[in-house]
């Protein structure tokens, strides 16, 4: 194992959190266009279904290796994506 394997192994679940955090951030960015779409400003719906469903595979996977770091930010992008989704329908 190489030094950055080590230090990586000594530091992964804060890398894991960081990495975390700034999933949840990003997929929060789809508050905008949420609202977006709510006001009637656009109907927005390509990018949202598509994080949807990339939320939903990844937290399959993350789920079925009871990887936490990716479940918690991956289940947060599929619900914010379906439900912006939806509101560019409504």
């Amino acid at each position: 194992m190489n030094k950055l394997q080590k230090s990586f192994r000594k530091n992964e679940k804060m890398i894991g959190a960081i990495a975390s955090t700034l999933a949840v951030v990003m997929f929060f960015s789809l508050l905008e266009v949420f609202f977006s779409n709510l006001r009637g400003n656009s109907n927005i719906f390509i990018q949202p279904l598509a994080t949807a469903f990339n939320g939903l595979f990844w937290t399959m996977y993350a789920y079925g290796r009871k990887d936490w770091f990716l479940v918690v930010p991956n289940f947060l992008a599929m619900i914010l994506g379906t439900v912006t989704t939806v509101s560019a329908f409504v």
